[in-house]
């Protein structure tokens, strides 16, 4: 009993006619006869009653037969439409947008991970401030954005993804390095490292010494969180970052301190249109499950 065999008693069944279900399975009339002939001969009995002249009609044998060919035809359908969906996330492109500290210290490892388990999905990854981000996914520029501020577009699907926190980072030789923690009043004094505008955490920090009425002596401006890490190392200032963009190898040339007046922590998200494609939610289940419930970078001591 071959898959065509079946396909064209169902065409027969279905379409009443040799003629029609010949020109359905691309074959001649005398193909399709044959066919179920040979599969009559095969099971040993007849599936369709040719005694009328008007044509044929299912014996009940046949209909038992087409009834259970039906459905394993729309099983086999449903499995080779799987397997495409599954081919399919295995190929084409996946880009995606990430704020700094999320582009630079974690996407990395889950690039790594995400690749490995879809070696046929090529990446396009976008490194920048929160804002550009989110601006480029609305552009249809990036499929998913990983950021700090969570947009409120109705048009977005947005989904919690971690927790971090804001810290202070100098060189060991600084003299605040060896206070438990730092308090903004301390910091009025000090010279600042900070990402330059329009970041999320330029802004945020800006605010809270602004909300308690602490000057922000702002020494160095930049774009990039690892300057602010390597400039703060050189003891040029104080550099206030997300604390997971500090590893643990660095702790020997950087002290880390909590900041008293920035208790609560940060929220990171993760963000995409509607209907992403299965690449995208792929790679969104891994992200999910690999950060959701991972602790941020190290604490300060």
């Amino acid at each position: 009993m071959e898959l065509m065999q079946l396909q064209m008693l169902v065409a027969a069944a279905e379409e009443k006619s040799l003629q029609k279900a010949a020109d359905r399975v691309c074959r001649t009339p005398q193909a399709v006869s044959m066919a179920i002939g040979k599969l009559e001969q095969e099971i040993g009995v007849h599936l369709l009653d040719r005694s009328s002249s008007r044509g044929f009609r299912l014996t009940p044998e046949g209909e038992v037969l087409v009834g259970y060919a039906r459905r394993s035809l729309s099983l086999l359908s449903e499995a080779l439409a799987e397997i495409e969906r599954i081919s399919s996330a295995q190929r084409g492109r996946l880009r995606i947008g990430a704020n700094q500290s999320i582009g630079e210290y974690l996407l990395p490892r889950l690039a790594q991970i995400f690749h490995a388990n879809n070696s046929g999905i090529k990446l396009k990854i976008l490194i920048g401030f929160s804002e550009a981000i989110l601006s480029a996914l609305r552009q249809g520029d990036v499929d998913v954005a990983l950021v700090a501020d969570k947009p409120r577009d109705r048009d977005l699907e947005v989904h919690f993804l971690m927790t971090d926190h804001l810290v202070a980072i100098m060189s060991p030789r600084h003299a605040l390095a060896g206070q438990p923690s730092i308090g903004l009043k301390a910091l009025e004094s000090e010279s600042l490292i900070l990402l330059t505008e329009p970041s999320e955490l330029r802004e945020r920090v800006v605010e809270t010494f602004h909300r308690f009425g602490i000057n922000l002596n702002l020494h160095v401006e930049t774009g990039t969180l690892d300057s602010v890490k390597r400039m703060a190392a050189q003891n040029v200032g104080i550099g206030i970052v997300p604390s997971l963009c500090v590893t643990g190898d660095e702790q020997a040339t950087l002290s880390i301190r909590a900041i008293d007046e920035f208790p609560e922590d940060r929220s990171l998200w993760i963000v995409h249109r509607p209907a992403p494609s299965q690449a995208c939610r792929s790679f969104i289940s891994l992200v999910q499950s690999e950060l959701t419930t991972a602790k941020a970078g190290p604490h300060p001591t």
